[in-house]
């Protein structure tokens, strides 16, 4: 994982980030995503459909093979990577986020259900927020302030062309600036 990765991670706004990329891949409202912590990392992606029924991609902690599945599907490409066995991992755990440990969850909910231009405002304010994180100019606990302040100062727009979201992006970037500056 890279840098930006990590901290999104660690704000768990990588996950707000694949519920919005879920909601427009597979057309899904966001009340119907769900986000749980998986501390084995085994199980990469869960569906349960209308009849109650789960499928599960599920495999080491290493993207490599989903990215491998994603990418040759509905193919199925010999590889090298370490096999699975469910004996190294007698039991798998989940729960649910603490959400007032992890507001930037939230955020990313609230941005998606909002639409428009919300969703773009978010991401550059949060690229801007960990950039400035990993230059030590704010502190982690200070990214989802800076993120939901981008978004309150940001212009909205519900139904954008493509140059509005290039504006969009270039103005919640400047405003996000500012928020660091002023931290």
């Amino acid at each position: 994982m890279g840098n930006k990765v990590t901290i999104d991670s660690a704000t768990l706004m990588n996950k707000g980030l694949e519920v919005i990329e879920a909601k427009w891949l597979f057309n899904i409202e966001p009340e119907d995503i769900d986000v749980v912590i998986h501390p084995q990392s085994i199980i990469h992606s869960l569906v349960q459909f209308s009849d109650s029924s789960i499928k599960a991609q599920m495999g080491l902690p290493n993207m490599r093979l989903p990215i491998i599945y994603a990418l040759s599907y509905p193919n199925r490409l010999p590889n090298t990577l370490k096999r699975f066995s469910f004996s190294d991992f007698p039991s798998l755990t989940f729960h649910a986020p603490d959400r007032n440990m992890f507001p930037c969850l939230d955020i990313a909910y609230h941005a998606i259900k909002a639409g428009g231009t919300l969703p773009c405002a978010m991401n550059a304010a949060n690229e801007m927020a960990v950039n400035a994180f990993l230059e030590e100019r704010i502190q982690f606990l200070q990214i989802p302030y800076v993120i939901e302040q981008s978004m309150q100062k940001t212009s909205f727009i519900q139904h954008p062309t493509i140059n509005d979201y290039i504006s969009i992006n270039n103005e919640a970037r400047s405003i996000a600036n500012q928020i660091i500056k002023n931290i």
